[in-house]
């Protein structure tokens, strides 16, 4: 019984680094789009995961919510902060700083 366990356990750890993988390419995706609107450079390798929750999407079905921060550089000289949300594999918002800044 508590090999099935182990291997259930594993079988969910490998789901969810399975989605938390293809969440990450679609943050990156949409962060460059974003830049490329903007006529801004995303900064190469600085979009990360900053938090992780739960919540109900427009369906009223749980999903998991996901916040990272990128940054990106209008002459290559700055750098300033981005932020973006997925829900489930959904992005909810893209804000730049210097663009549509996120109120805290």
């Amino acid at each position: 019984m508590s090999e099935l366990l182990i291997i259930l356990i594993i079988g969910i750890a490998v789901l969810y680094w399975q989605s938390a993988v293809r969440c990450k390419e679609l943050a990156v995706i949409a962060a460059r789009k974003e830049c490329k609107i903007c006529d801004v450079q995303l900064l190469d390798q600085t979009v990360h995961q900053i938090k992780v929750s739960m919540s109900r999407d427009v369906t009223d079905q749980w999903r998991v919510w996901r916040e990272y921060q990128f940054e990106y550089s209008h002459d290559g000289d700055d750098r300033y902060s981005g932020q973006l949300v997925l829900l489930g594999q959904r992005v909810i918002r893209v804000a730049l700083e210097t663009f549509n800044p996120v109120i805290h």
